[in-house]
């Protein structure tokens, strides 16, 4: 497996760390530290905010507009103001797979397709395959890689 983009789910790069998931400083850590971050955001009273389950920091937009940032729209109107401001974005709830608007397919956790010709973005939260073993041993032919612990 060469070149596989690795992406610190909500941040976290080292495990969860739910208390400062999806927090500027600490998304911007997991941006450094590994080239590409996913977070969540949603609107609130008219106005984007970085968060899961409600509102967190007010985002600014020069940050998820960088390479390698995948927002994922927490609610429509997040959605829609995403894909105004032309963000890398998506939604999803329980489908297998969505499209980014970028054309990347993002997997749901615990869904593995192969897809060899487009760029697809496996979950594994739960540490399905060592780290280690899909660097090297590359059982996984994706582009993309999101996940809380690169350990």
């Amino acid at each position: 497996m060469a070149d596989l983009q690795l992406i610190a789910h909500r941040g976290n790069t080292n495990g969860r760390n739910p208390l400062d998931e999806n927090r500027v400083e600490y998304l911007l850590h997991g941006y450094e530290s590994v080239g590409a971050v996913e977070c969540d955001i949603q609107v609130w009273n008219g106005r984007l905010y970085f968060g899961h389950d409600g509102p967190q920091e007010l985002v600014d937009p020069t940050i998820i507009l960088q390479d390698n940032w995948f927002c994922h729209a927490k609610n429509l109107d997040a959605l829609e103001a995403l894909l105004t401001l032309d963000a890398h974005t998506f939604w999803h709830q329980t489908d297998s797979v969505t499209l980014t608007n970028r054309g990347y397919v993002w997997c749901y956790p615990g869904q593995y397709p192969v897809m060899k010709q487009h760029k697809t973005i496996w979950l594994d939260f739960d540490r399905r395959f060592p780290l280690d073993t899909i660097l090297l041993d590359g059982p996984l032919d994706c582009w993309g890689l999101c996940s809380d612990d690169f350990t």
